[in-house]
């Protein structure tokens, strides 16, 4: 075979490689890209009802959903600082914002939740009259609880840290501690005040619905994520704040069911969980959790007035209402 032959057929042949290789490009399907991975942490508490969910239910589409369990607000606390969590959601909006004075990129994208929070104490306490040389227990002291439980002391005659003691606990170690009789009360977030009743080791002295923050509608707990995050996957984050407006209407349409999802995340009864939102009507409310930024400032200037914080941060920084704006505008509520 002569050598013009032989390059012959070694061009032909090169040429429907080449050919083939170009057909299964064409048609081979286009590689998927990676949705991000938001990791979320969480404590056991109904204030964070809405990440987890949404995440039983896979209702997710542009992000991946990493819950990450925490048993008190410090350990989630310094996993934020750390960044080895992206969010909180929940996270205590009076929190959040101590963590942004510190310098931690914080930005809040929306409410977790209106109200939610009781002040559990022994059976034997009447009134709040009955609260003066007593120990109450509560989450944190940098916590809207401190400040709810300051301004219920305060509108009835008595001082917080002067008349009544403030211990902290992590909230699942509050149960244990009434029950054993080492503090006589303790205000936090559901389901602990609902599970004290049904274990009968407390009675409801006051809900956080009926204690008001002037200028505040019961802004407890808020969703908050890193600013880097949030710049870098805005489509994720609006995603993610699409399912949680949308689950908080869910919710309060199926408490039940909603509460059966909850089991794996926070090891409470189905029924424990409902009376938590439930009993009496509008005891933790999902609906209107519209980021408001005089809201966070009610908060802000009260925590300001307790030497909680020094200088304040930038609250119109902080606040960043186009997601929820957008998923709001998109379901006409």
């Amino acid at each position: 075979m002569s050598i013009k032959k032989q390059y012959g057929r070694l061009f032909l042949s090169v040429f429907v490689i080449l050919i083939i290789a170009a057909g299964f490009s064409l048609f081979a399907p286009k590689k998927i890209e990676e949705k991000p991975t938001l990791r979320i942490g969480y404590l056991p508490i109904t204030h964070s009802m809405l990440p987890v969910v949404a995440h039983a239910q896979g209702k997710f589409t542009k992000v991946n959903v990493e819950m990450v369990k925490f048993s008190s607000w410090t350990e989630l606390a310094e996993a934020l600082k750390a960044g080895s969590i992206d969010g909180g959601g929940s996270i205590l909006n009076t929190l959040a914002i101590k963590l942004v004075e510190q310098g931690v990129p914080l930005r809040s994208v929306l409410m977790a939740v209106r109200d939610g929070s009781v002040l559990i104490v022994k059976n034997d306490i009447m009134n709040v009259k009955e609260l003066e040389n007593r120990t109450i227990a509560i989450p944190s002291k940098f916590s809207p609880h401190y400040i709810l439980l300051q301004k219920y002391l305060s509108d009835n005659g008595l001082e917080i840290d002067k008349d009544v003691k403030t211990v902290e606990l992590a909230p699942p170690d509050m149960i244990s501690a009434l029950a054993s009789g080492s503090i006589d009360g303790f205000i936090v977030a559901e389901p602990f005040g609902a599970k004290a009743e049904e274990m009968k080791v407390g009675r409801i002295l006051v809900l956080s619905k009926d204690i008001e923050i002037p200028g505040s509608t019961s802004n407890e707990c808020v969703i908050a994520i890193r600013s880097e995050f949030i710049e870098k996957y805005p489509d994720a984050v609006q995603d993610f704040v699409d399912q949680l407006i949308l689950t908080g209407i869910y919710v309060h349409e199926a408490p039940y069911e909603a509460a059966k999802l909850t089991v794996p995340y926070y090891g409470q009864k189905p029924e424990t969980i409902v009376k938590a939102i439930n009993d009496p009507p509008g005891r933790t409310v999902y609906i209107d959790l519209y980021p408001r930024e005089n809201e966070y400032e009610a908060f802000q200037k009260k925590m300001m007035n307790l030497g909680l914080i020094k200088t304040g941060i930038n609250i119109t920084e902080f606040v960043d209402e186009r997601f929820a704006e957008k998923t709001y505008g998109k379901i006409g509520k």
